[in-house]
C-alpha cells in the first residue's frame, strides 16, 4: 500500500532555492512531506530507513554530486522517482540523468509553476501501478551497465563494488577507462561480463588506491556492447 503522505526528498545546498521549493510544496501539496538535506553526507544519513517517493536533487554540491547520490540510492529506494536541477546545464549532466531514469531535468532558476506541474504528475503516478502507470522511470531501472556508463562518462578514477547473491564484484576505473574487474573466481573480461549481467544487488563506491594490475583493455563502449551481445546470446540459448 502506498503511503498516505508521499515523501519528497530535496538535496539542495542553496537556502533560497530550497525555501522556494518548500513553500511550493507546503502551499500547493499540503499532503506531501518534504525533507531537506544540504550535502550528500547529510542526505545519505537522513534517507536511511525511509520510504521515499521522489528525489529532487541538485547536481553540484559541497561534498559531491547529486547524480552520484542518486545511483547510490537506487538499490535502497528502487521504487523512487527522481528529478534533477542545476544552474550549469551541461550536456553530460543530462546524459547522466537519462542513464539514471530521471523524470525531468530542470535548469535554474526554477520556474515554480513548471516544477509544481511535474511534482503533481510524478506523485500522482506513485498511486498507479502496472501498465496504466503514467511514468515508468524509477531508480529500480538502474542497472550495472548504467552505473558503469555514468562513471566512464565522468572520467572517474574509482572502484565500484557490486554485491549480488553472495558474490562481490569490483570494477576499477582510471580516468574513465575500465582497467580491471573481479567477481568471485573470475577476473578481467569474464568478471566484467558477469557483473553486467547481474539483475539485483547493492552497489557502492570505494577509493581507488595504489597501482592496480590491468586486466581489461579497450573502450568502455566496446566492453558494454560485448557484454550486451553475450547477454542476448545467453537469452537466445535459454
Amino acid at each position: 500500500m502506498n503511503p498516505k503522505h508521499p515523501i519528497v526528498f530535496l538535496l539542495e545546498d542553496c537556502p533560497v532555492t530550497a525555501l522556494l521549493v518548500e513553500r511550493v510544496v507546503m502551499n500547493e501539496l499540503p499532503h506531501v512531506r518534504l525533507l531537506w538535506a544540504r550535502t550528500v553526507a547529510e542526505a545519505t544519513a537522513r534517507a536511511d530507513g525511509l520510504s521515499i517517493d521522489l528525489f529532487l536533487v541538485d547536481v553540484l554540491l559541497p561534498d559531491g554530486s547529486g547524480l552520484d547520490f542518486l545511483w547510490q540510492m537506487a538499490p535502497l529506494h528502487p521504487a523512487a522517482r527522481a528529478m534533477v536541477m542545476t544552474a550549469t546545464p551541461l550536456p553530460e549532466y543530462e546524459v547522466h540523468s537519462a542513464a539514471l531514469g530521471v523524470l525531468h531535468f530542470f535548469e535554474k532558476p526554477l520556474q515554480l509553476p513548471v516544477l509544481l506541474g511535474h511534482l503533481r504528475q510524478a506523485l500522482g503516478a506513485t498511486a498507479t501501478t502496472g501498465a496504466d502507470a503514467e511514468f515508468s522511470a524509477t531508480l529500480q531501472n538502474v542497472t550495472p551497465a548504467d552505473v558503469l556508463q555514468l562513471k566512464s562518462l565522468m572520467r572517474a578514477t574509482t572502484v565500484i563494488e557490486f554485491h549480488s547473491d553472495g558474490v562481490v564484484g569490483r570494477i576499477r576505473f582510471e580516468l574513465g577507462e575500465i582497467t580491471d574487474a573481479s567477481a568471485g573466481d573470475l577476473r578481467g573480461p569474464a568478471a566484467f561480463h558477469a557483473i553486467v549481467g547481474w539483475k539485483c544487488g547493492r552497489v557502492s563506491e570505494q577509493p581507488c588506491t595504489g597501482r592496480g594490475q590491468r586486466t581489461i583493455y579497450g573502450s568502455w563502449q566496446t566492453l558494454l556492447m560485448e557484454a550486451a551481445q553475450r547477454l542476448d546470446e545467453a537469452r537466445a540459448v535459454a
